[in-house]
């Protein structure tokens, strides 16, 4: 049955993800450790899907290399996004800069007390400014190689399956539903790290239509660098990216008004799938389809 594959790969990251979620749960506040393998849900109920409902298999998995001058090009455009996004973040007033370092400093004593380590047992020589800067560059040259790890576990699932599952035959509706069935995968990472407890039951419904809003659009940006690049590394690379340089200008950055931030996304990403539209980059994934899914 056609749709075979698109139920069972949704079964498949459900389950997986409740079962990361449960272990969290399980684990209280040293649970946060394992967010980083629940990114790997989707790479791994793709695989399970592609070896037991899918019957191309792997062969159009687009596991090849591709072009090299396209992970330049495509960090480098990413990248771009990243600025854009802390660019309206400021004119919105969601965020105030603060580069004295003191919001990494408060990150790091977070992240080392729940691993039980003082600021102390830094190794010899290895100051917290030391490593803001390595930090900080490392962010936006793919030294945080965890994140990169998590951007394939993403990718491979959300743009290398159920992107052409769903946006075969209707494009819209398919990054429509790929949007929201992505934000809702992202959803219950806020029952381990609740960033908008205080909020109304009105700044829930605003901030769930503007995240849903976002999703749509991002979804649309990395299924096209996928259409465009025609290998999924790529997008991997891409989804590290973001993650990554969003991490290290976060390091300056202080959010004043969540809801706001959220907006700020959601508009980025909107101008960037409307400079996709006006450039006529929609016809990448004409040319996807049209290839018959036959590269491998």
């Amino acid at each position: 049955m056609k749709r075979t594959p698109l139920i069972a790969y949704l079964v498949l990251v459900a389950l997986l993800s409740a079962a990361f979620i449960a272990g969290m749960k399980a684990m209280g506040r040293s649970g946060n450790y394992l967010a980083g393998a629940y990114m790997l849900a989707p790479a791994i109920a793709a695989a399970l899907t592609r070896l037991f409902f899918y019957r191309p298999g792997f062969r159009d998995a687009r596991l090849h290399l591709g072009r090299w001058p396209d992970y330049l090009r495509f960090w480098g455009i990413t990248l771009g996004v990243v600025i854009l996004s802390y660019a309206v973040y400021t004119l919105l007033g969601a965020i105030r800069w603060d580069f004295s370092g003191e919001t990494f400093l408060a990150q790091l004593l977070s992240q080392l007390a729940a691993s039980g380590e003082r600021i102390d047992d830094l190794p010899a020589g290895l100051t917290p400014r030391m490593m803001l800067i390595i930090f900080f560059i490392g962010g936006l040259t793919l030294f945080n190689v965890p994140l990169v790890v998590a951007g394939f576990g993403e990718e491979f699932g959300w743009r290398g399956l159920l992107f052409p599952l769903l946006c075969r035959s209707r494009r819209i509706l398919g990054f429509v539903a790929g949007g929201l069935i992505w934000l809702a995968w992202h959803a219950p990472l806020m029952l381990v790290l609740p960033d908008t407890s205080g909020f109304t039951a009105g700044q829930h419904a605003l901030n769930a239509a503007v995240l849903a809003v976002g999703a749509i659009a991002s979804f649309v940006f990395f299924a096209w660098v996928y259409a465009k690049s025609g290998t999924i590394w790529v997008p991997a690379l891409a989804h590290a990216v973001f993650n990554n340089g969003s991490r290290s200008f976060a390091y300056f950055a202080v959010v004043e008004n969540q809801i706001l931030a959220n907006v700020g996304l959601m508009l980025a990403m909107l101008a960037v799938v409307a400079v996709l539209h006006v450039r006529g980059e929609w016809a990448a994934f004409d040319a996807f389809f049209s290839q018959g899914q036959r590269k491998g």
